[in-house]
Parts: C-alpha cells; sequence; structure tokens
C-alpha cells in the first residue's frame, strides 16, 4: 500500500513540474494579449475656448469616451475597437454627450474604429480588412489607445488623427500614480498647414478641407506591465487660416478615472503575476516536494532482497 501511495505521490509531483513549465514559458504570454470584451468609459475634465466651444474665453467642459471592443470584427490575433468621443460645455445638467443639432452645449463629437494587435498593442497595416473600407483610417500605424505590454523606457510612434500620421511618444521618466508604477511619456504635434476638419463635402483630406495650424500635446502615465493608460493630460489648439479658433483646449483625466485605471491596472498585474510567477515556483516546489516524498514511499515499501528466499532455506535445514 506504501508503495500504491508513493507512485500517486509521484504522478502528483510530475504534473505539478509540468505544469509550473507550462506557465513559466507561455502562461504568461498567454495572458498578457488584449481582451475582446474590453468596454470602458474615460472621462476628461478642463476647459475649452474658440469657435466651437462658443466662447472666446475659457469654459468648463467634459470629454466622455467610450471604447468598446468588437468581438465579432476581431480575431484571435487581431481586437477591432470603436471609439466615441465627445467634449460638452458644462452648463447646467449636462449629459455625457448630445447631437450637435439637438444641443448647442456639444463642442466636438468624434468617433473612430481601428484594428490592434493583440500581443503588440500595435495598429495592424489592413484596418479595412477588420473594420471595413468606410471606417477604415488610410495610413494608420503606430500605437493607438494603448501601449505594449511590457512597456519599456524608450521612444515609441504615436497614432495623431488629426495629421494623420505618426508622432512620437518621448519617455520621460518613472512616476509614482495612485501607488502604482508609471512610465511618463510626452508626445508634441504640430503643422502650420494642417487639415483641420473636413469641410462641406464633408470628406477629410480634400481640397475643400478647413486647414490651418495645428497644436496638440500630451503627458501619458503608462503601467509597464500592462501597457494601460493611467493617467493623462492634453492641450489641443486649432486655428484656421483666416486666423480664426476654432478650439483651444486643455483637459486631464478626471480623478474617478485615474482612480479606477489605477485599481484595473494592479488587479491585472495581479493576474499576470499569478500565472507567470506564483503558479510556476509554487508548481516547482510543490512538485519536487511531491517526487521526494513519492521516492521515499516507493523506496520504504520494497522488501529487502532475498528475504523470502533465506526464510525457505533455513526451513529445509531444519527439517533436515
Amino acid at each position: 500500500m506504501r508503495r500504491v501511495i508513493g507512485y500517486v505521490f509521484l504522478l502528483v509531483g510530475a504534473f505539478a513540474l509540468v505544469a509550473a513549465a507550462v506557465a513559466g514559458f507561455w502562461g504568461r504570454d498567454a495572458a498578457a494579449t488584449v481582451p475582446l470584451n474590453v468596454n470602458t468609459t474615460t472621462v476628461l475634465d478642463g476647459t475649452a475656448s474658440g469657435a466651437l466651444a462658443k466662447s472666446d474665453t475659457p469654459v468648463p467642459v467634459k470629454y466622455t469616451r467610450t471604447t468598446e471592443a468588437a468581438p465579432k470584427e476581431s480575431t484571435d490575433d487581431v481586437v477591432v475597437f470603436v471609439e466615441a468621443g465627445c467634449i460638452m460645455i458644462q452648463e447646467g445638467d449636462t449629459p455625457p454627450c448630445a447631437r450637435a443639432e439637438d444641443d448647442d452645449r456639444v463642442v466636438t463629437t468624434t468617433e473612430r474604429a481601428y484594428a490592434m494587435d493583440r500581443k503588440t498593442s500595435e495598429v495592424v497595416e489592413d484596418q479595412a480588412k477588420y473594420v471595413g473600407e468606410d471606417r477604415a483610417v488610410e495610413g494608420m500605424t503606430g500605437l493607438a489607445g494603448k501601449f505594449p505590454f511590457e512597456t519599456e523606457r524608450h521612444d515609441y510612434e504615436y497614432w495623431d488623427d488629426t495629421l494623420g500620421t505618426t508622432v512620437i511618444a518621448t519617455y520621460v521618466d518613472d512616476v509614482d500614480v495612485k501607488g502604482v508604477k508609471t512610465y511618463q511619456f510626452e508626445v508634441s504635434a504640430s503643422e502650420d498647414d494642417a487639415s483641420l476638419s473636413a469641410g462641406d463635402d464633408g470628406v477629410k483630406d480634400t481640397e475643400d478641407d478647413i486647414r490651418g495650424t495645428y497644436e496638440a500635446t500630451q503627458t501619458i502615465y503608462v503601467e509597464p506591465t500592462t501597457g494601460s493608460y493611467i493617467d493623462q493630460s492634453a492641450t489641443q489648439k486649432m486655428v484656421t487660416s483666416t486666423g480664426m479658433v476654432l478650439i483651444d483646449a486643455d483637459m486631464s483625466y478626471s480623478d474617478e478615472t485615474v482612480s479606477n485605471n489605477a485599481e484595473d491596472a494592479k488587479g491585472n498585474i495581479a493576474q499576470l503575476n499569478l500565472i507567470g510567477v506564483w503558479i510556476p515556483v509554487v508548481g516547482l516546489v510543490a512538485g519536487l516536494i511531491f517526487l521526494l516524498i513519492g521516492l521515499w514511499l516507493v523506496l520504504r515499501g520494497r522488501k529487502p532482497n532475498g528475504g523470502s528466499h533465506a526464510a525457505a532455506d533455513d526451513k529445509t535445514l531444519v527439517d533436515a
């Protein structure tokens, strides 16, 4: 019986070692994948002025952005995101968003869809294949929405919607935000003759566009393990070629958004560490312990060699 129990311990120990090896070499990499059930709301508070804000002086505004994954359009390797953004002047009981023709507190509304590599977090090349020709942004590359898993302390190419090209997200420093270690990145974009908005034809990047100067900055605090945004502040200024200020905005994540992002990041880090660190370590230790116990039980359960023959020989001598 002791030998049977020993073999059971050996089997369990071997299984634990295999599980530890799988988790160590494959588990964390498999877990470090953008999920297909993302559905988040991000809120930025700040001020805006200009023609779109309907004020020559800064007025309080709130920018609400929803980001939702589209599982049906996504694949095992690529996730499709649909983002909708809305800047609203804060007067009275202001809804998160509305139609411009129904509410004059609307500053801007935006919508975009893009396909992202679930491992690298980079925008994939063939956008139309995933989001359709009507929604695909031509030439979209770089990062959009999040940074890579295991973000490093170096510069990244970052997509700018207005310019229709990538700009550089420059690593600046390590910063603690709400108890979460983050990497601070600075993004700066400017253009003297940019396409600021579609003209009367409703199609951007044509001769009918409203053109002028464009200046924008972003300060992004990225949690490096997951590549997720924890905090962000941004400025944007657009002035038409005729000298009219379309918008001059300065906004940053609301306190609630920052707190929610920090808590989500802590939970995701813990999950990745469980799969990539703790399961391999515990599995290795437990596996070795079970193997040693099993080996000891098997060896202890064996009868001494020649024991039965010695007894038979003794009986023969006595009978003689």
